[in-house]
């Protein structure tokens, strides 16, 4: 059974609305259109949020790529830009400075060029080059062509394959 809202009469819960005042009854709204139902307060610890890392990034600071599947590291310069994604065998004049195919870039979805990586006023961003399967910062997508601060620890992900990104 279910009371009416507006006069509390009791009816059967199949009713969409009241026999008595004929109003519409909680059971006949759609999901998205019913009061919220107030919860109990529970107060639990949650484990703490991982801290962001440093954003700075100076001339002598190294980029560290470890692959999550493989555990494999790849340091690399980063002078003021450079772009990640997989060169074929016959690389154009266009093609990736830093070549992930070795890391089963292929395999997982990374595009020719997929991202690229800026460092200017001691930081550095990346930005995603339209690449076919998106690439994730932190989890979240980027949008095509918006640069993103990067920073000490952070996780990026390029289609499928995941790179712990570290400054050394």
């Amino acid at each position: 059974m279910q009371n009416c809202p507006h006069c509390g009469k009791e009816n059967p819960e199949t009713d969409a609305y009241c026999y008595a005042c004929g109003h519409i009854l909680p059971s006949a709204l759609p999901v998205a259109l019913r009061s919220t139902t107030k919860l109990e307060e529970v107060y639990e610890s949650l484990e703490p949020r991982r801290r962001w890392g440093t954003a700075y990034f100076d001339q002598r600071t190294k980029l560290r790529l470890t692959f999550r599947d493989t555990n494999e590291t790849l340091l690399i310069d980063v002078p003021h830009q450079i772009v990640l994604g997989r060169r074929g065998e016959d690389p154009t004049p266009n093609a990736a400075d830093v070549d992930l195919t070795p890391y089963r870039a292929l395999e997982t979805g990374v595009s020719r060029r997929h991202l690229e990586i800026i460092r200017e006023h001691d930081t550095v961003t990346v930005i995603d080059l339209n690449s076919a399967n998106g690439t994730f910062l932190n989890g979240q997508k980027l949008m095509a062509n918006e640069p993103r601060i990067l920073r000490d620890n952070d996780e990026l992900r390029l289609g499928r394959l995941v790179i712990r990104v570290s400054f050394s």
